[in-house]
């Protein structure tokens, strides 16, 4: 029997990926926020879409400096994916309280956070609100995998990238 959906209906598009999303401030502090909410929008060019909550620090930040990295991680974050995802870095160095280690990006200047399986460094394209969030279009510039992850392309199933289910459930792909 189909049951009707009422609330959460964003949760009917779930499993996500869930990764962190690293931005920076006019005065070169980094900050980064674990997010699921993006989407590739074009191939040629390469084009995402990160959504982000208007009273967010995130989305302060890439409206001001229109830059942003989607760092995509493995299960050995998942600690620092709950860390960064309940604390807002406009009080809070999310990077000290979470551990989390920087590197510098290859094109853009939000630093990208070391040891994760891939990065997506962007240009913001343009800013649509989308009730209670932003809708950031960046221009992908540089793009980049560990190779121990990924085959031809694709994420090896055991990769170990965690998928929000929703609230606080996250899971992982595996090999039958």
């Amino acid at each position: 029997m189909l049951k009707q959906i009422k609330s959460d209906i964003y949760h009917l598009l779930h499993p996500k990926m869930a990764f962190f999303l690293t931005s920076i401030g006019k005065d070169k502090k980094p900050n980064v926020m674990t997010c699921a909410w993006a989407t590739p929008v074009s191939e040629e060019p390469p084009i995402v879409i990160v959504c982000v909550a208007k009273e967010a620090y995130t989305a302060e930040l890439i409206k001001k400096t229109k830059e942003f990295v989607i760092n995509i991680p493995t299960k050995k974050f998942l600690k620092e994916l709950w860390i960064c995802g309940k604390i807002s870095g406009r009080d809070t160095d999310k990077f000290k309280k979470s551990g989390l280690k920087i590197k510098k990006a290859k094109k853009v200047k939000p630093t990208v956070i070391d040891g994760c399986a891939g990065y997506i460094e962007c240009r913001l394209l343009k800013t649509v609100e989308a009730g209670e969030c932003y809708a950031f279009f960046g221009s992908v510039v540089s793009a980049y995998a560990d190779d121990k992850y990924m085959r031809d392309g694709l994420w090896f199933e055991d990769a170990g990238i965690p998928l929000h289910l929703g609230g606080s459930r996250i899971v992982y792909a595996k090999k039958k």
